[in-house]
């Protein structure tokens, strides 16, 4: 009886043939034509028609989840999402959120001819004119939208960051417009709710920022969002661009919040973030 073939040799090959594992024409792993990983027309992440472009949309949330973490802990969301607000600081709040809402809307609607831009040019998403309602109505003394574009040091540095990407690199604005509309739409009716019933307000006199009547499925409107993202046409060099810029933008956020709760609470936030969010390096394009 000949002895047991080695654990590498196939029984069945024929004497002089070329096993199919090492045959570069059969072997699937290594013919270009046949593997989807080395095939450009095949590969998701070479083939420009059907890239989904690193996931970005899955890249976005998990590169930004510490910073959502930190969000999530100001004080000052925590005390709006247990219902214990002030009138003052829920005005405050608002009127610090409307000139970094009013520069992204204007930027977004002035490059939405820029392919790169298009997709997010999503007016049921603007924020403006629902904040301008809410301060109407619960702080009729400040509701001069003029008066209150640069109200705040960390509202307008907020703005000016938007100002500059418009000017410098639009394509970073999706990473704002991530950041501020999907955490609208996730937990903003939530947030709504409870404010609502610490300051007794309604979607019609004082919680118009909470509402999207022109999205009446606000988890299949955040689906389609995030496949625009995957979509978006750009290379991965852009994709970490926006990743940072992602972070930056929480960054801001949380600066808007301190600002708000007042100096007890910026000791933490310099230890944590550094005396000053700073923004990523700002590259024109793509």
């Amino acid at each position: 009886m000949p002895p047991n073939p080695p654990p590498d040799h196939d029984p069945t090959e024929r004497a002089g043939s070329t096993p199919a594992l090492t045959n570069p024409h059969t072997n699937p792993s290594t013919n270009p034509h046949t593997n989807p990983n080395t095939n450009p027309h095949t590969n998701p992440r070479t083939n420009p028609h059907t890239n989904p472009h690193t996931n970005l949309a899955a890249r976005l949330r998990e590169g930004t989840a510490a910073a959502h973490r930190a969000a999530e802990r100001m004080a000052l969301i925590r005390g709006l999402l247990r219902g214990l607000t002030e009138p003052t600081a829920y005005a405050a709040l608002l009127r610090g959120l409307l000139a970094p809402y009013s520069a992204m809307e204007a930027a977004l609607e002035r490059h939405r001819a820029d392919p790169l831009i298009a997709p997010f040019v999503l007016p049921q998403l603007w924020r403006r004119g629902a904040l301008l309602a809410d301060l109407a109505a619960i702080d009729p003394a400040h509701a001069d939208a003029e008066a209150l574009v640069e109200r705040s040091p960390a509202s307008a540095a907020y703005a000016a960051r938007i100002e500059q990407l418009a000017a410098r690199a639009p394509v970073m604005l999706v990473a704002h417009a991530y950041v501020r509309y999907l955490g609208d739409l996730a937990g903003g009716r939530i947030l709504g709710k409870m404010i609502g019933r610490a300051l007794h307000l309604t979607p019609s006199a004082g919680l118009a920022f909470f509402e999207f009547p022109e999205i009446p499925d606000p988890a299949a409107f955040c689906a389609d969002y995030r496949r625009r993202l995957d979509q978006l046409p750009i290379d991965p060099p852009t994709a970490a661009r926006l990743i940072d810029e992602a972070n930056h933008a929480f960054r801001l956020n949380i600066a808007l919040f301190a600002e708000i709760e007042g100096s007890a609470l910026r000791g933490a936030l310099r230890l944590a973030l550094g005396r000053r969010p700073q923004p990523p390096p700002l590259q024109a394009g793509p």
